[in-house]
């Protein structure tokens, strides 16, 4: 939000005590911020369609589970060949020993 270009409408509303401490302690641990930034970085973060489950969390939540996969592969493969390695080493002190 660019306040320089945008207009800032005055607006009240009625919010609970524990809300009025956590936005207080907000304000002091965000050094630079004040409350009213703090609630309109609140609203412009806030989408009622995410917490039921919207197209862009499932997309997120694919994407997430595909790189997941992918790592898991690579894991595998990798020890995969770490194990074929092994095996050799230990076939060779066999021999060696025999």
């Amino acid at each position: 939000m660019n306040l320089q270009s945008d207009t800032l409408i005055r607006k009240q509303f009625f919010i609970s005590p524990e809300n009025i401490k956590k936005l207080e302690r907000l304000t002091k641990e965000i050094k630079g911020s004040s409350a009213a930034k703090i609630v309109r970085d609140a609203i412009d973060s806030y989408d009622p369609h995410a917490t039921n489950g919207s197209n862009s969390d499932d997309i997120e939540q694919a994407e997430l589970i595909a790189i997941a996969q992918a790592k898991v592969r690579e894991a595998i493969e990798g020890t995969e060949k770490t194990i074929k390695i092994v095996d050799t080493c230990l076939e060779s002190l066999s021999k060696r020993r025999a």
